[in-house]
């Protein structure tokens, strides 16, 4: 992960792991990720909630599209190859300071699930990616 990671970017990742378990998942994918972006306050989900995104629906709408599986009682849940594959992307990132708002655009770059869900939660994601760059960058 880069070196300089803002806190709001460490927080959501700490707490990814804890949104795949309440949807009894093995393993913290993107999507899980994306749950905790908009779940805490930061510039990604004050972006998101202004394009009409909310926590509330995006969990309850993963929700409903996953099979009922089992509730883990695994002590720590491994990364998904997805979000491995995300978290090396993040690497590029170790100059910079690297925030929420990367996270959520490395997310919306890398992940049909989470770019599903979003546009099942009405965002236009082409239009909010571009919100997205011209306001971080």
């Amino acid at each position: 992960m880069p070196e300089l990671m803002s806190e709001g970017a460490v927080r959501d990742l700490a707490q990814a792991p804890a949104e795949a378990r309440s949807l009894h998942r093995n393993e913290v994918f993107p999507v899980h990720v994306l749950l905790c972006v908009a779940h805490h306050e930061s510039d990604a989900s004050s972006l998101l909630k202004a394009a009409g995104v909310e926590y509330s629906v995006l969990h309850a709408t993963l929700a409903a599209g996953q099979p009922a599986g089992k509730p883990t009682n695994k002590r720590e849940l491994p990364w998904s190859s997805s979000m491995d594959h995300i978290l090396q992307l993040s690497q590029s990132y170790t100059k910079k300071h690297f925030t929420s708002s990367h996270l959520l655009a490395l997310i919306l770059d890398n992940d049909k699930d989470s770019v599903t869900l979003l546009r099942e939660c009405g965002l236009n994601v082409p239009e909010f990616r571009a919100t997205l760059l011209s306001t971080f960058g």
